[in-house]
């Protein structure tokens, strides 16, 4: 593993050079700086900031670029699916959103550009990276987005107009999945072939994913038992028996349950595996940045931070993001829009490209491949494997809502003993009640949309 003095020396020695070059040959560099970072959000990496001060063409430009190392130990690397989630962050800068890109460009659709969806990315690489360590690396270099105005949400729940700026911008994401497979299958299957799987069993039962979602089960049936009649009091009486059937089938391994939603959504015998794609995988308010217009409302979004990226069924960036940002006072309403907005901003954007590649398809191909992901079929999919945002909300949430000194702790934890009494214990009280109630309104919000049915 690389030491800081390592990456600083990597970043000076190599790094600013192949960022500086990116501006062509016209550009000369007057001053550059690098500054460490240190924050919550950067907590399984290392963070820098570099700033160039450049002239191009006489006229003088500042360029802040965040870098991004791997960080921690072997043990913690392999524990944490570091070399996994960091290798399948690199492989969607370096493969998966040109791929997309040359499918629009392909099409003569240019200004729908991919580009404009992320950062700008000057350096992405995984593996043996010369001049940094001989060990397992991942270096990213991105455009940082301060000085353009782009900034994280609100901490918990977002308005409406951040909502549909999300949905906005995964709908034609996950569509150029689908239009790739479609139109391109030879680049589909090596982009298949390139992402790593990232599994949430585990042989040793000891890793990340197992401990989280421990975690998770033991917080949820001791609030549930502590206040079942309560809880219970006014609901639909198979409302207890579906959470004592998830207790009984998934208590003892609940990533098995993960697992399944994982698998399954894209085994070959499922009729609706074709809603398999590409995912973000971690898609959430601190993944994304808004920019805002005079009025405030949000006018830009750019989404960052791909190291959850999996090849799965799309519930699993939905019903999480739906989840993690929906006020539990109004969400029936919203989240029904929602899932409305998301399939609008799909089905045009890959109706769009069907229709630029009509010479490659007969117009009845087309058409029946709308039909495939019509709202009707897309809602089905999405009702048998959206309880996946539920179990991520029974872990996440409370870190959420936790105080600052809780919340810090619990990072501390995170890196240093995953698997001690002080970060289980923890994990369980941190934000009390409080979570803990709106947990099962989620709970309680999936049961009553079905999403409990198949499991």
């Amino acid at each position: 593993m690389s030491t800081q003095q390592e990456q600083l020396d990597f970043i000076e020695r190599h790094l600013v050079y192949d960022i500086f070059k990116d501006f062509g040959p016209e550009a000369s560099l007057e001053f550059h700086k690098v500054e460490c970072s240190n924050g919550l959000d950067g907590f399984m990496s290392a963070l820098y900031t570099v700033t160039l001060e450049l002239v191009i063409r006489e006229r003088k430009r500042t360029e802040v670029v965040l870098v991004k190392f791997m960080k921690g130990t072997e043990e913690f690397r392999e524990s944490s699916n570091s070399y996994i989630q960091f290798a399948n962050e690199i492989f969607a800068y370096a493969e998966i959103l040109p791929a997309y890109e040359n499918v629009l460009r392909t099409s003569h659709l240019e200004s729908e550009v991919v580009s404009n969806w992320v950062p700008r990315c000057y350096f992405a690489r995984f593996g043996q990276v010369e001049g940094l360590s001989n060990g397992r690396e991942s270096v990213l270099a991105l455009k940082h987005l301060k000085n353009d105005g782009y900034q994280l949400g609100p901490r918990l729940i977002l308005r409406r107009d951040h909502l549909e700026a999300m949905v906005g911008l995964i709908g034609p994401f996950h569509a150029l999945g689908y239009a790739t497979r479609i139109l391109q299958p030879q680049v589909h299957a090596r982009l298949r072939a390139g992402v790593v799987d990232m599994p949430f069993v585990s042989e040793s039962g000891k890793a990340i994913f197992d401990v989280l979602y421990r975690v998770a089960f033991d917080r949820f049936y001791e609030f549930y038992d502590r206040q079942k009649e309560q809880l219970l009091k006014d609901t639909d009486p198979g409302f207890g028996a579906a959470i004592e059937r998830l207790r009984e089938k998934y208590f003892k391994q609940p990533t098995q349950l993960l697992e399944w939603i994982r698998t399954n959504s894209y085994a070959a015998d499922q009729a609706d595996s074709h809603f398999a794609t590409f995912l973000h995988g971690d898609y959430n308010r601190n993944n994304v940045l808004f920019h805002y217009g005079a009025d405030d409302k949000v006018d830009g979004i750019k989404a960052i931070d791909f190291q959850e990226l999996r090849f799965s069924t799309t519930a699993i960036d939905l019903s999480f993001f739906l989840y993690m940002n929906t006020a539990s006072e109004g969400r029936e309403e919203i989240y029904a829009e929602l899932l409305r907005k998301y399939h609008s901003h799909m089905i045009q954007m890959l109706e769009l490209v069907l229709r630029r590649n009509q010479d490659e398809l007969t117009d009845d191909r087309g058409a029946e491949l709308l039909k495939e992901y019509s709202f009707e079929r897309f809602n089905g999919h999405f009702k048998r494997y959206a309880f996946y945002g539920a179990l991520v909300c029974m872990h996440f949430l409370p870190w959420l809502l936790g105080n600052e000194k809780d919340c810090a702790e619990l990072s501390r934890l995170f890196d240093t003993d995953m698997h001690g009494p002080a970060f289980h214990q923890l994990s369980m009280d941190i934000a009390g009640d409080e979570a803990n109630e709106e947990i099962f309104k989620i709970v309680r919000h999936a049961y009553e949309h079905g999403y409990m049915d198949e499991i």
